[in-house]
C-alpha cells in the first residue's frame, strides 16, 4: 500500500514538472522573442536614423569626415559597433574592428542583403566569448537608389541575462511547486490510502481469525462507501462464522456424545471423522486425530467392507452385521450411507450400533418365555392327566388313590402359585413398584430368627444349621421382610443341595461401611461353567432335582434384585463337591439416619 502512496505522489510530481516545464519553455520563448524583437526594433530604428543622416554624405552635401563623426556619435548613444559601406561594399566609416577595415570591401551577409535593398539581421555568437551578437544592416537610399548600407552589431548579453533571471525565477517556482506538490501529494494520497490501508489490515486480521474494531469511515465519497461496505461485510462474515462455529460445535458435541459410532470416509476411502463411540466400538487404541487422513483399510483391515462401500458410492445404501473376533466378541450393526462433499463422487458415512445387549436381551426374552411356558406346561399337564383320570373313573377309584391324585393336583397348583407369585415380584422389582420399608435393622437378630425357622427342616434332612456372628453389629438400613426373604431363599437352597450329614452355616461380620452376611454349606457345589449364570432367571444347575424339590428357578434372581435395591451386592463362590457360599452386603446406618419408605 505504501508503494501505491508513493506512486500517487510521483504522478503528482511528474504532472507538476511537465506543467512547469511547458510553462517555462513557453514563457522563456515568448520573453526571448519579446526582448529580442524590441532590441532589434530599437537597433533597426537607430540604423535607419543613421542611414538618413548618412545620405547627406552620399549626396555630396557633407565631407568624408562627417561620416566618422556621425558614427562616433551614434556609437556613444547605442553602444553598438557601427560600419558604413558604399554601394560596392567598401568601408567608409566604422567603429572598433571595422575602423581597421576602412577602404576595404567587407563581405557580411547582412550588409550584402542590405545593399540589395532589403534590411537584414542575423544573430551570431562571438567565437571568443561565446556571447550572442545581433548583426543588423539597412540600405542607404538616395532618390530610391541604394547608394550604401549601414550595419550595426550589438551584444544580446543584457537580453540573455534578463532571460536567465526569468529562468532562475521559474526554476525556483518549480522547486517550490514541487515541494508543495510533494507535501500536498502525500497528504492527499494519505487521505486516499489511509482507509485502504485500514481495510487491508482488517482484511488480514479477519483472514487470521481476528475481527477487531470496524474500519473508520472518514468521508462519504467512494472511499467512504468502500469502508462502509467492508464494515457491513465484516459484520456479516463475523455473524456467519459465529453461526458456522456454533453449528460445528453442536454437531461435534452431538457426535462426541452419541452412543452410536460415526465414521466418515471421503470419496478416496480416507477417514475424515471418527467419534469416540466409534473408536471404542472398533477397539481403536490410537487417538482419533492420528487416523484422520489415513485409508480405512490401513486402520481397520479386519472389517472387510470393500463391496459394501463400492455399492454405497454407486448411490445405494447397505447394512451389515459384524461379530466375533472382528469386533472383540461384540455384535455390531453397521449402516452405510453416501454423502456429497462438493465432488461428483460420494463419500460414505458409517453408523455403528452395538446391539450385543439387545441381542442378549432378546435371547433372554425368548429363553424366559420358553422357560415360563415349560414351567407352566409341566404342572398343567400333570393336573390335566390326574383330573381326567378322576373324571373318567368317577366312583370306581379307591378313595385312597383319589385322595393321592387330589394331593398331587394340589401340589402342582401350589407350584404354579409360587411361580406366578415370583414372576409378579420380579415384575414389580423391574418396574420399581415395590414399596420398601427401610429402617434400622439388627442383622444378627434377623439371621438368628430365620435360622430358627429352618432348624427343623435341616434336622429332618440330617444337617447341622449354625449361626456365627460377633456379639455386636452396627444396624443396617433395610426392609426386614425382604431381607428375611433373601436369607430364607439362600438357606432353603443350601438345605436342598446338601446331602445328609453335612452342615449349613450363617456367617455375619462388619466389613467397613457394610455388614457382610454369608450362607455356606458343604453340599454338592456348582460346576464352574454354571457359576456366571447362577443369578439368571429360571437358570438351574440340576433341573430335574430343582423341579422335584419345588423350585421355580427365580429365587436367586429375586434375591439379587432385593440386595441391589438396598445398595448392596451379592456374590457366589463354589467348588464342585465341596460346597457353596453365597454372600451379600447391606450398608450400615449412617449417623442421624432413620427409617424410611421408598
Amino acid at each position: 500500500m505504501k508503494s501505491i502512496q508513493g506512486k500517487i505522489v510521483l504522478i503528482y510530481i511528474l504532472l507538476v514538472i511537465v506543467a512547469m516545464e511547458i510553462i517555462s519553455v513557453q514563457l522563456t520563448r515568448r520573453l526571448q522573442s519579446y526582448y529580442e524583437t524590441n532590441f532589434r526594433t530599437a537597433l533597426e530604428t537607430q540604423a535607419n536614423l543613421l542611414a538618413g543622416f548618412a545620405v547627406r554624405y552620399f549626396s555630396g552635401e557633407q565631407p568624408e569626415s562627417y561620416l566618422g563623426d556621425l558614427v562616433d556619435d551614434f556609437r556613444l548613444q547605442t553602444k553598438a559597433q557601427i560600419v558604413v559601406v558604399d554601394a560596392g561594399g567598401m568601408v567608409l566609416a566604422g567603429t572598433g574592428e571595422a575602423r581597421a577595415q576602412l577602404g576595404k570591401r567587407l563581405q557580411q551577409p547582412e550588409l550584402t542583403r542590405a545593399l540589395s535593398g532589403l534590411a537584414a539581421s542575423e544573430v551570431r555568437r562571438d567565437t571568443e566569448t561565446g556571447a550572442r551578437i545581433l548583426h543588423l544592416a539597412v540600405p542607404v537610399r538616395r532618390d530610391a537608389q541604394v547608394v550604401g548600407a549601414v550595419g550595426l552589431s550589438s551584444s544580446l548579453a543584457e537580453v540573455d541575462r534578463t532571460l536567465n533571471e526569468v529562468k532562475g525565477i521559474l526554476l525556483k517556482a518549480t522547486a517550490i511547486a514541487l515541494l508543495a506538490t510533494i507535501f500536498l501529494g502525500f497528504a492527499l494520497a494519505r487521505t486516499i490510502t489511509q482507509p485502504i490501508l485500514e481495510v487491508t489490515r482488517q482484511a488480514a486480521a479477519i483472514a487470521a481469525g481476528r475481527f477487531g474494531e470496524p474500519v473508520t469511515v472518514y468521508s462519504k465519497d467512494e472511499i467512504g462507501e468502500l469502508a462502509a461496505s467492508f464494515n457491513y461485510l465484516r459484520e456479516r462474515l463475523r455473524e456467519t462464522l459465529d453461526e458456522i462455529s456454533s453449528e460445528k460445535q453442536k454437531v461435534e458435541a452431538i457426535l462426541a456424545n452419541l452412543t452410536d459410532g460415526v465414521l466418515a470416509l471421503d470419496p478416496g476411502g480416507r477417514i475424515v471423522h471418527i467419534n469416540p463411540a466409534a473408536r471404542n466400538l472398533l477397539r481403536l487404541q490410537q487417538p482419533g486425530a492420528a487416523v484422520l487422513g489415513r485409508h480405512w483399510q490401513e486402520v481397520f483391515p479386519e472389517l472387510g467392507l470393500g463391496k459394501e462401500l463400492e455399492r454405497v458410492q454407486a448411490g445405494g445404501s447397505a447394512s451389515v452385521r459384524l461379530e466375533g473376533d472382528k469386533t472383540g466378541g461384540r455384535m455390531l450393526k453397521i449402516h452405510l450411507a453416501p454423502f456429497k462433499s462438493g465432488t461428483d463422487q460420494a463419500g460414505v458415512v458409517l453408523t455403528l450400533q452395538d446391539i450385543t445387549d439387545e441381542e442378549r436381551l432378546e435371547s433372554l426374552r425368548r429363553e424366559f418365555v420358553a422357560n415360563v411356558s415349560h414351567e407352566l406346561r409341566t404342572p398343567l399337564t400333570t393336573i390335566k392327566s390326574y383330573v381326567e383320570t378322576l373324571l373318567d373313573n368317577e366312583g370306581a377309584l379307591d378313595p385312597e388313590v383319589g385322595r393321592h391324585f387330589l394331593a398331587v393336583v394340589n401340589a402342582e397348583v401350589d407350584r404354579m402359585t409360587r411361580l406366578v407369585r415370583d414372576l409378579l415380584q420380579l415384575a414389580q422389582l423391574d418396574a420399581g413398584q415395590v414399596r420398601w420399608e427401610k429402617r434400622p435393622l439388627d442383622m444378627g437378630q434377623v439371621a438368628q430368627e430365620v435360622a430358627e425357622r429352618f432348624r427343623m427342616p435341616a434336622e429332618r434332612a440330617g444337617l447341622t444349621l449354625t449361626v456365627r456372628r460377633p456379639e455386636t453389629l452396627p444396624p443396617v438400613i433395610a426392609d426386614r421382610d425382604r431381607v428375611e426373604q433373601v436369607l430364607a431363599n439362600l438357606i432353603s437352597n443350601a438345605i436342598k443341595f446338601t446331602p445328609a450329614g453335612g452342615w449349613v452355616e450363617l456367617r455375619l461380620a462388619q466389613d467397613g461401611q457394610v455388614v457382610r452376611t454369608s450362607v455356606a454349606d458343604s453340599g454338592v457345589g456348582i460346576p464352574y461353567e454354571d457359576q456366571p449364570r447362577i443369578f439368571e432367571r429360571f437358570y438351574r444347575v440340576d433341573k430335574a432335582r430343582s423341579r422335584a424339590l419345588g423350585g421355580t428357578g427365580l429365587g436367586l434372581s429375586i434375591a439379587r434384585q432385593i440386595v441391589e435395591a438396598h445398595g448392596g451386592e451379592i456374590t457366589l463362590t463354589s467348588e464342585p463337591g465341596k460346597g457353596t457360599e453365597v454372600t451379600f452386603t447391606l450398608p450400615i446406618q449412617r449417623p442421624g439416619g432413620g427409617k424410611g419408605v421408598a
